[in-house]
């Protein structure tokens, strides 16, 4: 964008008569979203360059001959624009240019995965919506060919909009897709000696307008209106994706990035992508279990649960191992309760950094640790992370703590359960974990552990690693039982004197949260702020 001294130069202009001004340099397409008019389009994408191929997007600019697209025509001072609002010219144009797309589109809606969410279908229905005049052979293309392990092409859905070949060229940097043969014949198709295996590869799935490009993963598992669907926030790391997640039976079926331009733009790793089942345990924790002996899963009461745990030895030393998927709040709680307790904890977040390729640190952050920021900007821990988590782990193997508290299902990583840690767990006078896999090695160590939602079970704040505040929705339902970390927290606080919060739902700990930190001078947030503007810097 032009810019004139320390002001963004700005054109003002006419869209279907509504007046409107926009940055300099803003494509039409862009300018109309503006004044709340939708263009339709395939080949465009606001960070992709421009490919101006489809021709969907044709509008009427008065004193100009022809008709314009909007992707590759930018606004100008002055400029009278007509979309397929206000011109007929303009709808006949788009209507026959869908009508071309389509003259080879196979009629086989019932079976892809797209459908329901394609713009093929939506915009037929709004732009063309007419029979097909095409008697002829269609023209046939490849069917079912796998690109790489995660991405299957129908060429003959595909409308060539290049969306995945930019995509591999200009943010993976990759390149292994490319358009092969001429006119009707051509087709995408996986470089000679390559196949489409770089470490953002599912995102072209996202970006296929059409049911051309599907995950191989999720080929024919659900129908996409047989499920429901929630705004969220990817948990794999720091970097603090922004998803559509869809379940159906409290199974993740689809998971697709949604666009944040200020977090990761509408890409997601395939890390995170086909990975959001980790945090939905097949064996789950569902009741407390105290002492090795297991609480009826159907009977248990958590007043009667919380008040049968052992407390803590008070003039001893203790150790909190503490998850990097909490909430924000739920660090809060934690940092107040910690407090209150009387014991002088050694604090330890599991942090640990791992190398990436150039490919990966496009959009991943080297760490597993989604909210490490949050837990951070609470207080709960502070310092070199990793160097204070193994430090901690190396204390307790070496008998120095006899309180062990462990919050969260990763508040000592999977791979650090050695038997000298849960040795040392075990012979701890008290020792208590909040988790939600009831197949955890640390289960038959602790002295009590309590059942807790996971991630994905529970909503509220999480700060990504550039500390940007963002608001995760409940993807899943929680089987009954587990509550979030913060609740359990919470009656252990009032079992040991008094409850911290009064709130009972994760909605109202957030209000709660976000008052009490603006009464102390922090800036004023809405939960519907973060969701509208997708996240607000801190």
């Amino acid at each position: 964008m032009a810019e004139k001294g320390s002001q963004q130069e700005t054109v003002t202009l006419t869209i279907d008569g509504k007046e409107v001004t926009v940055p300099k340099g803003t494509n039409l397409i862009e300018a109309a979203k503006r004044v709340h008019t939708e263009i339709p389009y395939y080949c465009y994408h606001p960070h992709l360059s421009v490919a101006g191929n489809c021709r969907m997007c044709q509008v009427q600019v008065k004193g100009q001959p022809k008709l314009t697209i909007a992707c590759n025509t930018e606004a100008q001072q002055g400029m009278e624009v007509l979309t397929q609002l206000s011109s007929k010219e303009v709808a006949n144009a788009q209507a026959a240019t869908l009508e071309f797309i389509l003259i080879n589109h196979p009629l086989d809606c019932t079976v892809c995965d797209q459908a329901g969410h394609c713009k093929l279908q939506d915009y037929h229905f709004r732009f063309n919506a007419r029979a097909s005049r095409f008697i002829e052979e269609k023209e046939h293309k490849v069917k079912a060919e796998p690109l790489g392990p995660t991405v299957i092409l129908d060429g003959e859905r595909c409308i060539l909009c290049t969306r995945c070949v930019r995509f591999c060229d200009e943010v993976t940097g990759t390149s292994e897709l490319g358009v092969l043969n001429r006119g009707d014949g051509s087709v995408i198709a996986v470089n000679e000696g390559r196949e489409l295996n770089n470490p953002l590869s599912g995102t072209v799935v996202d970006l296929c307008p059409v049911g051309a490009l599907t995950h191989r993963k999720w080929r024919f598992n659900t129908r996409i209106w047989f499920t429901k669907e929630t705004d969220s926030i990817c948990p794999g790391c720091s970097t603090g994706c922004n998803v559509k997640v869809a379940c159906r039976d409290r199974e993740v079926v689809q998971v697709k990035a949604r666009l944040n331009p200020e977090v990761n733009k509408e890409w997601l790793c395939d890390e995170g992508r086909y990975g959001f089942n980790r945090f939905l345990p097949e064996n789950r924790l569902v009741a407390p279990r105290l002492k090795g002996a297991q609480t009826s899963a159907i009977m248990f009461n958590w007043k009667e649960a919380v008040a049968d745990m052992p407390r803590w030895e008070k003039a001893a030393s203790g150790v909190a191992f503490i998850s990097p998927d909490l909430l924000m709040e739920e660090y809060w709680i934690l940092k107040s309760y910690l407090e209150k307790s009387g014991i002088n904890w050694t604090t330890a977040l599991s942090y640990r950094e791992r190398k990436l390729t150039p490919t990966e640190a496009i959009l991943i952050s080297p760490d597993y640790a989604c909210n490490f920021r949050a837990a951070e900007s609470s207080g709960v821990v502070a310092g070199d992370l990793q160097a204070g988590y193994e430090a901690a782990l190396s204390e307790l193997q070496a008998g120095k703590y006899e309180n062990v508290f462990i919050i969260g299902e990763r508040g000592i990583l999977r791979d650090d359960l050695s038997e000298a840690v849960l040795a040392a767990i075990s012979k701890a006078k008290i020792s208590i974990g909040i988790l939600s896999d009831a197949s955890n090695p640390l289960i038959n160590s602790l002295g009590a552990a309590l059942p807790e939602k996971s991630i994905l079970e529970k909503a509220g704040l999480l700060l990504n690693r550039k500390k940007r505040l963002q608001y995760s929705d409940r993807v899943v339902e929680a089987p009954q039982g587990p509550e979030s970390a913060w609740s359990i927290i919470n009656r252990l606080a009032c079992r040991d004197g008094s409850a911290i919060v009064e709130a009972e739902q994760d909605r109202e700990l957030t209000l709660t949260f976000l008052r009490i930190r603006s009464e102390s001078g922090e800036p004023p947030v809405q939960i519907g702020q973060l969701k509208a503007l997708g996240g607000l810097p801190l």
